[in-house]
């Protein structure tokens, strides 16, 4: 049988294909990678959390809400003995009412509820106030009195306005440390909580400074970062923080090494919340802060702020704003 051989303008034109299609699959594939990576503008551009620190829920906050459009509300929650003022509550009518407001003008994100759990607020708001159960300062099972208090309010709450989420704090509580006496941990408290909760569609999440490997604590669905008082570790990030696009350069490089000691905590389950508070106590304490009260930083300002974080830190992009009413007066 004779045997075809190949010319040399074959076997070229052979080798040629296959180069082009290798080349082809590493630019696809590059490109794919780098996608994955890339952020697009709309998200670029979002605040993805917005989290009240005193409990003020009028219409123009909620007005406020709605024109920034987060993913998120967190709504402080003070217990049912708690004064009647202007910023505690609110109450079942008052939770009703700001609800209403935000779902009939447009807002559709998801609600959660964070109970003031601090030890100064156990005996006077919530120990066995409204009908809550009456547990001792000392048993380790205080946290039933404000899960208690959610199960009613959620089953009070009508379809399409409950929360979707429970956020339980643990530091200065009753639950997890009797003077230096540390009661019990992370991970035997948050199953517990998790299974105590009746709405089986809620999430449950806890907050915490910018250092713990939050993904070893079970029943945590999400865990939402401090990024303030920093700067005893970053002294970079302490100091006046007056804007300046050179102060927001200053702010991301000096991030970057806590970013890295939070290599666990990327995706969507994880939100870098920063702080509009001015405590007024100590100078700086909080670093940084960006509602300083000399050098509040305006939305445009803190926007400019926003993206490049979620540029420079892609697996890690989510943002929210504590004390965000705050915020609000200067935006």
């Amino acid at each position: 049988m004779k045997e075809n051989k190949l010319t040399t303008h074959q076997i070229f034109l052979r080798i040629s294909i296959v180069l082009l299609t290798t080349l082809w699959s590493i630019i696809f594939i590059s490109s794919c990678n780098n996608s994955k990576n890339e952020i697009d503008s709309t998200t670029l551009n979002k605040v993805n959390v917005l989290w009240e620190d005193e409990s003020i829920h009028s219409t123009d906050f909620a007005d406020s809400i709605i024109s920034v459009n987060p993913d998120k509300f967190v709504l402080n929650m003070d217990g049912p003995g708690s004064l009647d003022k202007y910023n505690t509550g609110p109450t079942l009518k008052e939770l009703k009412i700001f609800i209403e407001y935000l779902r009939t003008n447009g807002w559709n994100g998801n609600l959660v509820m964070h109970p003031d759990c601090a030890k100064g607020e156990y005996q006077h708001d919530w120990n066995g106030k409204g009908g809550l159960p009456t547990i001792d300062t000392t048993n380790v099972n205080s946290w039933k009195v404000y899960v208690t208090y959610f199960n009613q309010i959620q089953d009070s709450l009508p379809t399409g306005h409950k929360f979707s989420e429970l956020m339980i704090e643990t530091e200065n509580t009753y639950f997890t440390t009797n003077g230096s006496v540390k009661l019990q941990t992370k991970d035997s408290l948050f199953p517990k909580v998790k299974k105590f909760i009746k709405d089986p569609n809620v999430k449950l999440s806890t907050t915490s400074d910018w250092v713990p490997n939050w993904t070893n604590w079970g029943g945590i669905d999400y865990y939402y970062v401090q990024m303030y008082d920093m700067a005893y570790v970053y002294p970079c990030l302490g100091g006046h923080n007056k804007y300046s696009s050179g102060r927001v350069d200053t702010l991301i490089n000096g991030m970057k090494s806590s970013m890295k000691v939070q290599k666990n905590m990327v995706g969507n389950d994880v939100f870098f919340i920063f702080t509009y508070s001015d405590l007024e106590k100590k100078q700086y304490q909080d670093a940084p802060m960006f509602g300083e009260k000399q050098y509040v930083w305006k939305k445009k300002e803190f926007m400019e702020f926003n993206k490049k974080f979620k540029t420079t830190f892609p697996t890690q992009s989510n943002t929210g704003i504590w004390s965000v009413e705050d915020a609000f007066k200067n935006w």
